[in-house]
């Protein structure tokens, strides 16, 4: 490839670490084999490119449909034009390769390099990992029968302030709060405030990102003493998550491991309860490569950052699911969240 096209934010913070957000003007990273990289931005980002490491060049645009010349795809196809073959990266805006005239092949080589982290990125993710740990603890230090939702929100700000402080760069997400649950059956429901907390599985949910990297951990507890099918439930979510622990090392096939993971869900007749994947990626955002599916042939490698998170939801009773973010390391994995986990730890009242 004569060059490559980058425009994921997240992606250009990778290599930058300049964080901005695009609204309606892209802004490209271009990677070249023989030359400088090249920066391509708005006018009104200008002054925000500056990276010490890195030597590059930088070009402009005006905005958004500006006069002819002025436009970003002017700028680019100026660039662009004289090479042959021209990368692009798979999450990029289709309007991209479909404004620019080139040769484009798209390809996922950002992707692949994110998956796997460095010394750094580990460091930047455990220490993440060790807040929302902490603000878990304290949330089920704190909650009862009758605590609202809006008081979980707080528990960051409440507890943690001094600890959110020391990461200065940028708070991207910090939110923690508890599902009840009315709510925790359905994993990506919409939470109101004022919500009461009670009885039936609780979940609470602590995803944060900061300094650019992200961890979350999550805890399925009762205020209540929980019904003996409830028992079931989180002592079958507890199994699976010990099945899908013992898989994680170098060299397993992330497939397989959800293959094994239902395959003893289904054994127990709970197959349907399942919503989701065990586990997915961590590390520039919440959600990320690799996933932990059937559909995924690839390897687990060193240095891989992913969740584990089986888990069940059954209306009438709750969401069932722990979630821990997880080193692989040489020979197996490490837990870089802490919290309880056991049943009898996790019944508050």
């Amino acid at each position: 490839m004569d060059a490559y096209v980058i425009t994921d934010p997240e992606d250009i913070w990778y290599f930058s670490n300049i964080a901005y957000s695009p609204e309606q003007r892209p802004f490209f990273f271009i990677a070249f084999p023989d030359k400088k990289p090249l920066f391509i931005v708005p006018k009104l980002e200008e002054s925000h490119v500056d990276v010490s490491y890195l030597d590059y060049d930088l070009a402009t645009y005006f905005d958004v449909t500006s006069k002819p010349g002025d436009n970003w795809y002017d700028v680019l196809q100026d660039y662009l034009k004289p090479l042959d073959k021209i990368g692009i990266e798979q999450n990029s805006p289709l309007f991209v390769t479909n404004s620019v005239d080139a040769h484009w092949v798209v390809a996922d080589y950002v992707k692949e390099l994110r998956t796997i982290k460095s010394d750094y990125e580990v460091a930047k993710i455990e220490a993440v990992a060790k807040l929302t740990s902490s603000v878990v603890r304290s949330t089920l230090d704190m909650v009862k029968t009758g605590t609202t939702v809006g008081e979980t929100f707080q528990v960051p700000f409440k507890y943690h302030q001094e600890d959110l402080d020391k990461f200065k760069e940028s708070h991207d997400r910090t939110q923690n709060a508890v599902w009840p649950a009315d709510y925790s059956y359905m994993p990506h429901s919409v939470v109101k405030a004022d919500s009461v907390i009670g009885k039936g599985a609780n979940v609470d949910i602590a995803i944060f990102k900061l300094d650019g990297y992200a961890a979350e951990c999550e805890r399925t507890f009762f205020t209540e003493e929980p019904s003996e099918e409830a028992k079931e439930y989180f002592n079958i979510m507890m199994e699976a998550r010990k099945i899908m622990l013992d898989m994680l090392r170098p060299g397993v096939k992330a497939s397989s491991i959800e293959e094994k993971v239902m395959d003893y869900l289904e054994s127990r007749g709970v197959a349907d309860k399942v919503l989701h994947r065990p586990g997915h990626g961590l590390g520039l955002n919440n959600h990320e490569d690799p996933t932990i599916s059937r559909g995924n042939d690839n390897l687990l490698t060193e240095n891989m950052v992913i969740s584990v998170e089986p888990g069940l939801y059954v209306k009438g009773l709750g969401g069932f699911r722990h979630s821990d973010s997880v080193l692989i390391t040489s020979d197996g994995y490490r837990i870089l969240t802490e919290g309880p986990t056991e049943l009898e730890d996790l019944i508050l009242g």
